[in-house]
Formats: C-alpha cells, sequence, structure tokens
C-alpha cells in the first residue's frame, strides 16, 4: 500500500465578553494506490496433515487479473488506485457565567471518494435479489448504484464544568454529543479488484477431500507442478470475464462510523488533599459496520435441538450463479458500551504520591472490525447466524481493571541537588474475552470459517455421540470448564469465556544529580526498572493470559460436528481434548531489569 497524504487545518479563534468562540476547519486528502491480491499465489487448504501428504486438498482459492495475471502487469498496474477527501468544518463557544463553563460546538463532516470503484455489469443487469426472507434481514435497494459516502454528517456537542464551591474543591463536569470516525481504507481497496470487472475469483471447495480422478482440479493437484504453477494452469481455464467471480461492495448509503457519548463526572477534594473522582461514561452506536454474504439463497432449516430458531442451516444455493461471493460492508444501529470509574489520590508533604482506581465496563457490538477485508471480517466473526450476527460482547469488553501508582521523591537535605524517585505501578484486570466453537470448520452451509456450537445437555449426550466413552470424557471436560457448564441446552457465545486476570507490577528507581555548571544546572539521571516485579516475587505470579487472534480469539471446544444423513436427525459429534483455551505470554510473563543513564542540559 503507498499512500500520500496532506492535511490543511486553520482555526480562528475571538474572545467577546464571557464568550471565546473558535472557528476552524481540518481537512486531509489521501492519495492510495492498494496493489494487494488476495490469495494471487493461491492458497490450499487441506483437513488434515493426512490429507496434505497425499495432497488431497479441500479447498483451493485464488484471485486473478483478467487482462493479465503476470507480476509484472499487476505492479504497473494497481488493481486499487483511489483518493479519498475528508472534510470537515467546526464552531465552539466557551461561554463563563459564574461559577459554570458551558462548552456547546458543532461539526461538520463530508467524506468524499471522487474515483468509486467500477461496478461488474452483473451487477446492474443480474442484480443479487435483495428478497433474502427475514433471516439475512437484508433491504439494500435493487441495485448497487455506489451512492455511498458523500453526505454531510453533523456532530453537535455540548460541555459542562461546574465549579459547585467556587474554590476547585467540588467540580462537577461532563458533556454529550456525537462524534463521527473512519474505517480502514484498505477495505475499500478489495471493492477496486474483487468487482467483477478487473479481478476474478476462484474458490472451489468440498466437504470430502479431492482425490485423483474425482475432481477437476486433483490432476494438477496431484502432479509435481506445485500450487504457484497449478494457480497459473487453472486461470487459463477460468479467466472468462464471464464466468463466475467475487465481488465485495459498499452498500448504498454507507456512511463512516458514528456514536452517541455522554459522560458526567464529581471531583471531590477534602481540606487534608485527599481527591474523590467517580465518573460515568456511555456511548451508543449511531452508524457502526456490518459484514455480509449476500450471495446465499436465504432457505435455512434447522437441527431438531434449535427449538428457538438460533442457527440457521443453509443449503449453499447461490441466488446470483454469475458470482462465488458477494462481500457486502453496510451499516448497523446496534452497539454500545459504558464504564464507571472511581478513583481516589493523595499527595503527602514528605514526598509521596499515591493514586488507585478502579473501572467496571462493558462494551458489545456485531463485529470488531479488526481484519484487513471484508471477507476476512464475515468469515473470522463467530455469529449463530453470520449474515445477522446478533450483539455479544466486544474483543475490547474491559470489566473490571484496578490500577494503581505510589511514587517517593526525597530531596536529600532539601538542597534541590540529589534527588531520588522510587516508583510502583500496579495492574490487575480480568481476563480478556475469548469464543469457544469450531475453529477453521463450519456446517451451517455458509463457509464462514468460525462456528457456535450447541453443548448438550448430560442427558442428550446419547443423541449426539456414538461413543459412549467419547461422550463421558466431553462431559466430564464441559463440567471442568466454568463458562461451557453454563451452556448445557444453548449455543456457546461470541466472546463467552476469558482468560484468567492479568496481574502485574513495575518498580522504578530514578536518582538525579543536578550540577551546577556557570548560570545552568546540568542532570545525570541513573535509572533502574524491574519489569514484572511480581514475576521476580514469586515464579507463579505476573503471568500474562491472552487469546491468540489468529482465528480471532476463537478457541476449539475439540468438537467435530457430522451433519445427519436425514432431515430431523441429530448431528454426530466426535471429540478431542483441545488443551487450554488460551495462551500464555511467555516473554512477558518474565521479570526483565534495565538499566539506564540520561544526561539533560
Amino acid at each position: 500500500m503507498k499512500q500520500k497524504t496532506y492535511e490543511f487545518t486553520d482555526n480562528f479563534t475571538w474572545v467577546k465578553g464571557n464568550n471565546t468562540f473558535t472557528f476552524g476547519t481540518h481537512n486531509e486528502f489521501y492519495d492510495i494506490t492498494y496493489g494487494f491480491v488476495n490469495s494471487w499465489n493461491g492458497r490450499v487448504a487441506y483437513g488434515s496433515v493426512n490429507d496434505f501428504l497425499n495432497n488431497k486438498p479441500s479447498r483451493v482459492r485464488t484471485n486473478f487479473n483478467y487482462t493479465d495475471n503476470t507480476r509484472d502487469y499487476i505492479w504497473n498496474n494497481p488493481p486499487a488506485a483511489f483518493k479519498i477527501n475528508l472534510y470537515s468544518l467546526y464552531a465552539q463557544d466557551e461561554i463563563r457565567v459564574g461559577k459554570l463553563k458551558l462548552t456547546p460546538g458543532i461539526r461538520v463532516d463530508l467524506a468524499d471518494l471522487p474515483n468509486k470503484q467500477p461496478l461488474s455489469p452483473k451487477t446492474t443487469s443480474a442484480p443479487v435479489d435483495p428478497n433474502y426472507g427475514t433471516t439475512y434481514t437484508y433491504t439494500l435497494p435493487k441495485d448497487i448504484k455506489n451512492d455511498f459516502l458523500g453526505q454531510l454528517q453533523v456532530s453537535p456537542r455540548l460541555g459542562f464544568n461546574y465549579d459547585v464551591m467556587g474554590n476547585q474543591r467540588f467540580i462537577i463536569r461532563g458533556g454529550t454529543g456525537i462524534f463521527t470516525g473512519r474505517i480502514p481504507f484498505a477495505w475499500l481497496g478489495y471493492a477496486y479488484y474483487n468487482n467483477g470487472v478487473t479481478y476474478g475469483a476462484y474458490d472451489q471447495k468440498s466437504s470430502t477431500p479431492y482425490a485423483a480422478g474425482t475432481d477437476p482440479i486433483k490432476d494438477a493437484l496431484s502432479s509435481n507442478i506445485g500450487e504457484a504453477n497449478f494457480v497459473k494452469n487453472q486461470n487459463k481455464d477460468i479467466k472468462d470475464a464471464n464466468g463466475a467471480t467475487q465481488v465485495d461492495l459498499v452498500d448504498n448509503k454507507f456512511k463512516m462510523p458514528q456514536a452517541w457519548r455522554s459522560s458526567l463526572a464529581f471531583d471531590y477534594t477534602l481540606p487534608a488533599g485527599w481527591k474523590f473522582t467517580l465518573e460515568g461514561i456511555y456511548t451508543k452506536v449511531i452508524y457502526d459496520l456490518k459484514f455480509q454474504q449476500i450471495n446465499y439463497v436465504d432457505n435455512p432449516t434447522y437441527y431438531v435441538y434449535d427449538t428457538k430458531h438460533q442457527q440457521p442451516i443453509y443449503s449453499g444455493a447461490k441466488i446470483n450463479t454469475a458470482y462465488t461471493n458477494a462481500y457486502l460492508l453496510s451499516n448497523t444501529k446496534e452497539g454500545n458500551r459504558y464504564s464507571i470509574t472511581a478513583q481516589v489520590a493523595k499527595a503527602f508533604d514528605f514526598g509521596l504520591t499515591v493514586n488507585a482506581a478502579y473501572t467496571y465496563g462493558q462494551s458489545k457490538d456485531i463485529t470488531n472490525g479488526i481484519r484487513n477485508s471484508m471477507e476476512s471480517n464475515w468469515q473470522l466473526n463467530q455469529a449463530l447466524s453470520p449474515n445477522n450476527p446478533g450483539l455479544a460482547y466486544s474483543n475490547f469488553d474491559t470489566r473490571h481493571r484496578i490500577v494503581s501508582t505510589a511514587n517517593y521523591r526525597l530531596d536529600w537535605n532539601n538542597a534541590k541537588k540529589y534527588i531520588t524517585t522510587l516508583s510502583l505501578y500496579f495492574s490487575a484486570a480480568s481476563g480478556v474475552p475469548y469464543s469457544y466453537g469450531l475453529i477453521n470448520t463450519t456446517y451451517d452451509g455458509t463457509g464462514q470459517s468460525q462456528s457456535l456450537v450447541y453443548i448438550p445437555k448430560t442427558e442428550d449426550l446419547g443423541k449426539f455421540f456414538a461413543d459412549q466413552t467419547m461422550a463421558t470424557a466431553f462431559d466430564n471436560y464441559v463440567n471442568g470448564d466454568k463458562y461451557l457448564k453454563t451452556r448445557r441446552g444453548d449455543f456457546t457465545e461470541r466472546n463467552g469465556g476469558r482468560t484468567p486476570w492479568n496481574t502485574t507490577m513495575d518498580f522504578r528507581l530514578a536518582q538525579d544529580f543536578n550540577l551546577t555548571v556557570g548560570k545552568n544546572v546540568h542532570t545525570i539521571t541513573f535509572t533502574y526498572d524491574i519489569v514484572n516485579l511480581t514475576n521476580l516475587l514469586n515464579s507463579n505470579w505476573g503471568k500474562v493470559y491472552f487469546s491468540p487472534n489468529t482465528f480471532n480469539s476463537m478457541a476449539s471446544t475439540g468438537l467435530k460436528v457430522t451433519a445427519p444423513a436425514t432431515a430431523g436427525a441429530y448431528p454426530t459429534y466426535t471429540w478431542a481434548n483441545p488443551g487450554k483455551p488460551y495462551s500464555v505470554d511467555f516473554f512477558g510473563s518474565r521479570y526483565q531489569m534495565q538499566a539506564g543513564l540520561r544526561y539533560t542540559f
């Protein structure tokens, strides 16, 4: 990705009486060339090590340029060259009336994409049918018209600060307003080359491994030409602008993310110097992100145990056979987060300063939007109904966090010549969230890479497991997991599990030597740090737990699900113990020491 960015900002401030007016503009101009082509060298997946050793792939994917798929041509003709212009105007007034300060303001943002991506004739002459029924809840107008962005987004705001007693001892402060963000512009790059005109996509998959003599791709894979040459040879056969391909689309009227945020805080300081703060923040989504695969016929069935119809099972039939996959970026109005923080601080006369804070928060969304493409954001977003994901805990859900600092400053002989500073930093946070389910496998007919899974009740295990010994082992595994045992008779949830708490403490010693040289003071500072002092005190303390993001913080339940042969029957479960659902950062979990020397003049 090559990017040139130009910014222009200008502010004008005018003071008149009790008012301080600010008028301004901030503008960003992006010239982007995005040259990444997903799976250009081919992407071959195998269901097991044995399948790999026997050259029996379960899925083969590639993207290719219709005109010329050579590296030199793509290098000289990058698939996505586009401009994005972000304009903003804002006005604010700071009004002081006695003990009260009011700050009303308004901001207007405009995101403009002058050269939108070309659209395939298939999206106009044979548009994707929007009539998906009630499961997809998809209401896009009949044609994709590239009618997105380019709309004014208005963000009014109001802040206040009230000095109740007039001496800064008791402050009430807060505000409410709308805030507009942005998306990663790389997502738009995919919409340029996955447009059905410039590039084609090949996605061949099967529920059983391909074997020689049973599938058109088998000969190329079973020979010794290699995967890259396989893709090259395959392109000769499928490089047809009239053939099925993948498209990435942007919803009509798509807007930049926008949220309404409000806060209220109380600061109170006692005569003895103790300061107490209580602050709450609430954020409600106005426009957030949603990713869908909109080319599946909305003909769901449900397994017999799914009495609430939470997990639709699709046939895999395509609405429009002109496409393989059709991914759509659109907006959702679902999502919220809040936090409450209590804090106490005190500075003592003898040089000690202490601070402690506790935060409780929750954050819910329908997707975290952290992947680099529309396809990945959809495939790796765990949901029972992938095109209509419900609210769930965010990957960034905070829940509990405790932070405390203590600093002691000693000025030897009060001469400001030799100063010693000792610091401690303590942090304890509830575990990071992760999802329990099936990794890199799906049984709902959509091709999504992650599947949440139904956890049977103990009395129903015989309906799912053919092997009673395996059923008993799985039952014991579920009983030993504090989250899974709460999901019996129901599905796992996105980010329902949590790692253990992460608790660490750091230490710093800083020694200043202040030397007078002429009329100036020169300072030599020696520092000594112990990172993760907790682990130094006890080898079992200070461990840092995390959930790997390879599969979007997905942890395996160890289950493999095989669809039933007849309608109305139960799927078949097999199980192998997957081990712990989270990992330990071995480097971050070790204490580290470092010394430093700084000269200031």
